[in-house]
């Protein structure tokens, strides 16, 4: 049986029918002069427009459905626009000899009339005087153009004209505003569906089943799946063209929409050789087979409002969307905060590229254009590549809406038709295919997700057959021809399910050749629910003792691990960047190393909007692994973490730490491992309810009493060491009791002490109530010592602590260490630490965490001669002079990246002169990179044999 699906028209054949066209118009022009015929505008024009409409397929009712389009966009004076095709042209037709600029004008003029939404802006305006042809394309500056041409010249055009065919090239720019309307008239749908009040949680807390759900919102999503599929085919080519818009348009009415969509939901999940009887708007749709249409669903009844939002859908320019980024939002339709907002949440395709470009694209890019280039490539090992595609997998375990897998067919797609075309060259094939699936191998069956939740899911196996049709489009237009999809036989494999317990080689089938799993798995931290934390303990079951604290994303890697154990390929993840620092990455890297992995490829910590509305940015890394030699490890750096990226040579090879350098997992170590080096402990605690704390507005009371101003000390903790603020405490340890009952203020606060600790629901802080003129926790020092902040800016150049004089108190918020001699103080504000504490430090955010087990005991300094202790602490000093020519900076402001005082900066260079030498170097360092060398350098010496 012949298939009702229609075939593209290809380029060969369109430029057959313009030079028929063109001839037969050009001898009908030149009649109309020969006899001086007038007022050919209102004889021909709708003939002239009919006929170069079909010289690209698109055919007269087609015109008359835009035509009734038009009337809706008049300006409200007595014309009507002559041509309009929603969201893709404009035309008007003016008679033989009169000027084309008139006719561009009106067609403008209709266009600022405001009665068209943006969806329904056209692309391009087309005018003809019969004799000549002006087309213009709007938007982007720097795609569009204003071209005149002859009649005679029209089959030359015929690459600008072919959008009228369904070929065009639409920048990711503009398919991501496309996209963007097209998700705000799916929640227009949705909304004069389910109505405004619904708002379901979407992105990580969204359903898992559809049960779930409040059922009039379940069965709306459901049904909205099915009316994508329809709108979408009017546009792609699935059957004839706007089949599904005219049938809304002129076989329903608002009472009778609901039931004439069920009957057509039941025509196309019936063969075609099953149905009997059917009046000929129905007969029309082919048979779709597949899972869309399969379910019965509850009729829905319509009002005037849902059927002309439905009307709008049906208006825009369906394929033109990116299902990638479509899919997204589409997702998202369910919460009303979305339905408001500005349609802007969705992961960009340029960061999916960032995953799936170095973790196989590239190489199959580079090898398919290689195997093109060379002249001496026989068509055999072309063929070979081709088919090799046909035997790789491609996985996404957290799949969402479909994105990454979308993104990784449609690109793939691209080469292999790159090499098909190629074949047919070199074979001399320049015609139509007669059966294109001999030639395409590459099947959305070898793409496989699986999604905890229920609904993105089902927009993923959507997604994914509406990138296959798109991708067969671009294939027709390469080669004239592709593979029929209807009725659907083969769709993408999107499970349902968790994939933290599921057994991924259940899942996926075993290939000959490579298998790649990529994604961006949920953003949980180390803080999860109770049923995640037991996924996680069975995902990393056996692999490492060191679960507490690992991020939830990990256990992805430790599914990748389990899969991987038989079988080739590699593994890539979008995550938050805290997997490669602080104490997390021995603990996630270890296992991965130990099994023979490799980082592959590497994004350093970038800025990854967050797609569900409402949610802030997330700090990111990529990391992609395989256990291969080759090809050479990349890197790619962000000097802002919102700019573009900026690759970055790899000499040796990039270690856990995003790194180029050795492989060296550092480790907590409960004492420093180099000789220099002091220990820290964490500042003094008071949990007191503020009585024992002394803030600026109670300071001059308090020191009007001279009894309580005797143990009035300074209190420094982070924000009041780095910005310079003032704060108090009154420090009792050693308080003469008499002193309690003479002073009234210090009577009064330490009972409230006693009181707030009394009425505590901790054990040990209502035990502490009996010493209430104690700190909760104390370490005041007996020295001169550095005080340390526990966070700082990731934007300072240097690690910004002072040396505080022994009477004043250091809060729990910072830490301290004995600094006698400034040698201390001179070590923590070298380039050479800063540089340790960036590499593999923690972050809070973004900013730098201090922790004395992981970043102050670990730092590897070397034992120090004499004469270099000396040149390091005199360097140390001079920092502090330079500070203190502007008393009144604090340290935020001494040490602000865009204006460090010249002093400073010389200070600092000398330090690092001398701390860089200590470390082993010849002279003072200019990169990050050469201290990072020294620094693992020196560490693996120092740890040698520990680990």
């Amino acid at each position: 049986m012949a298939s009702s699906t229609p075939q593209l028209v290809d380029r060969a054949q369109i430029r057959r029918s313009l030079d028929n066209f063109t001839a037969f118009w050009l001898r009908r022009v030149e009649s109309w002069r020969e006899r001086n015929e007038t007022a050919t505008e209102k004889k021909y024009a709708q003939q002239f427009w009919f006929e170069l409409f079909n010289c690209f397929g698109v055919n007269a009712a087609r015109m008359d459905l835009f035509e009734q389009d038009a009337r809706r966009g008049s300006t409200g004076s007595s014309g009507y626009i002559d041509l309009f095709w929603p969201g893709v042209v404009i035309g008007e037709a003016k008679s033989l000899g009169v000027n084309l600029d008139i006719a561009h004008a009106q067609a403008r003029d209709y266009l600022a009339g405001g009665t068209l939404n943006d969806f329904e802006m056209p692309r391009y305006i087309l005018c003809s005087n019969f004799e000549s042809i002006r087309l213009s394309k709007l938007g982007d500056p720097e795609t569009r153009f204003d071209i005149t041409f002859s009649l005679s010249e029209l089959p030359d055009y015929i690459d600008q004209l072919r959008f009228l065919a369904g070929f065009e090239a639409v920048t990711k720019e503009e398919e991501e505003e496309a996209s963007i309307q097209a998700s705000k008239l799916m929640a227009d749908l949705f909304t004069a569906m389910a109505g405004d009040d619904v708002d379901e949680a979407v992105g990580d807390e969204a359903p898992t089943d559809p049960e779930e759900e409040d059922y009039r919102t379940q069965q709306t999503s459901m049904y909205l799946t099915r009316l994508l599929f329809l709108l979408f085919g009017d546009d792609a080519g699935l059957w004839e063209q706007d089949l599904f818009y005219r049938f809304v348009l002129e076989e329903t009415s608002a009472e009778n929409l609901g039931p004439q969509l069920n009957s057509l939901f039941e025509v196309l999940n019936t063969p075609e050789n099953r149905r009997q009887r059917l009046p000929e708007h129905l007969a029309k749709f082919p048979y779709v087979n597949g899972s869309i249409f399969a379910d019965q669903m509850r009729t829905e009844y319509f009002d005037p409002d849902m059927r002309d939002a439905l009307l709008n859908a049906c208006r825009f320019h369906w394929s033109h969307i990116s299902p990638a980024v479509f899919g997204s939002m589409f997702q998202l339709v369910k919460s009303k905060e979305a339905r408001r907002g500005d349609g802007e949440h969705y992961t960009s395709e340029k960061n999916i590229l960032k995953t799936i470009e170095p973790l196989f694209l590239d190489e199959l890019r580079s090898e398919a254009n290689r195997l093109i280039k060379a002249k001496s490539t026989p068509v055999k090992k072309l063929r070979e590549f081709r088919d090799s595609l046909a035997n790789m997998v491609f996985a996404d375990m957290a799949c969402g809406a479909g994105n990454f897998l979308v993104v990784a067919y449609r690109e793939l797609r691209k080469i292999e038709t790159a090499v098909i075309v190629e074949i047919r060259r070199r074979e001399g094939q320049t015609g139509m295919a007669l059966d294109v699936s001999w030639e395409q191998k590459l099947s959305i069956g070898q793409l496989y997700g699986i999604e905890l939740n229920w609904w993105p899911a089902k927009i993923a196996e959507t997604a994914m057959f509406l990138v296959d049709h798109q991708a067969n489009r671009e294939l027709a237009e390469a080669i004239g021809a592709a593979p029929e999809r209807l009725p659907i036989t083969i769709t993408a494999h999107i499970i349902h399910g968790n994939a933290l317990r599921l057994d991924w080689n259940d899942v996926l089938p075993a290939v000959s050749r490579d298998t790649y799993v990529f994604g961006n798995p949920p953003f949980r931290g180390d803080a999860r629910e109770k049923e995640q934390q037991v996924d996680l303990e069975q995902a990393w079951e056996g692999k490492t003792a060191k679960i507490s604290r690992l991020d939830f994303v990990t256990g992805w890697h430790a599914k990748s691990l389990d899969l991987f154990t038989n079988r080739r390929g590699s593994f890539a993840f979008v995550t938050t960047n805290s997997i490669v620092q602080g104490d997390q990455v021995p603990r996630l890297f270890k296992p991965i190393f130990e099994a023979g992995w490799r980082i592959r490829f590497a994004h350093r910590t970038f800025s990854w909007d967050s797609e569900a509305p409402g949610k802030a940015a997330v700090h990111c890394v990529i990391v992609g692994f395989d256990r291969n030699h080759e090809p050479r490890p990349r890197l790619w750096n962000y000097p802002s973490i919102k700019g573009d990226a900026v690759e970055t040579p790899v000499e040796r090879a990039i270690n856990a730490y995003l790194v180029d350098g050795p492989n060296v997992l550092v480790e907590k170590e409960s004492k420093p491992i180099s000789p220099v080096i002091e220990e820290t402990a964490y500042g003094s605690k008071p949990t007191d309810g503020g009585h024992l704390v002394v803030e600026i507005d109670e300071y001059d009371e308090v020191m009007a009493d001279p009894i309580a101003a005797q143990y009035v000390h300074r209190y420094v903790g982070a924000r009041e060491l780095l910005h310079r603020e003032k704060r108090w405490c009154l420090w009792l340890d050693d308080v003469n009791p008499v002193d309690i009952t003479r002073s009234q203020i210090l009577k009064q606060r330490v009972e409230a002490v006693r009181e707030f600790r009394a009425a505590s629901t901790a054990a040990s802080t209502r035990e502490f109530a009996q010493f209430p003129t104690l700190f909760r926790q104390r370490a005041k020092m007996d020295v001169d010592y550095l005080c340390i902040p526990s966070v700082v800016s990731e934007t300072r150049q240097y690690f910004t602590a002072a040396r505080l004089p022994e009477d004043v108190i250091t809060s729990n918020l910072a830490f301290q260490t004995p600094d006698p001699d400034g040698l201390q103080f001179s070590l923590i504000s070298s380039s050479m630490f800063i540089t340790w504490q960036k590499t593999i430090g923690g972050r809070l955010e973004s900013r730098l965490r201090f922790a004395s087990t992981l970043t102050w005991y670990t730092f590897p300094v070397p034992a120090l001669e004499d004469k270099d202790r000396e040149r390091i602490i005199k360097a140390g000093k001079e920092i502090l002079e330079a500070r203190a020519i502007h008393p009144e900076r604090s340290l935020s402001e001494h040490y602000n990246p865009l204006a460090m005082d010249m002093a400073l900066v010389k200070a600092h260079d000398a330090l690092d002169r001398e701390v860089d030498k200590a470390f082993g170097a010849d002279r003072k360092l200019t990169s990050e990179r050469q201290r990072q060398e020294l620094l693992f350098a020196n560490y693996s010496q120092l740890t040698f044999g520990k680990h």
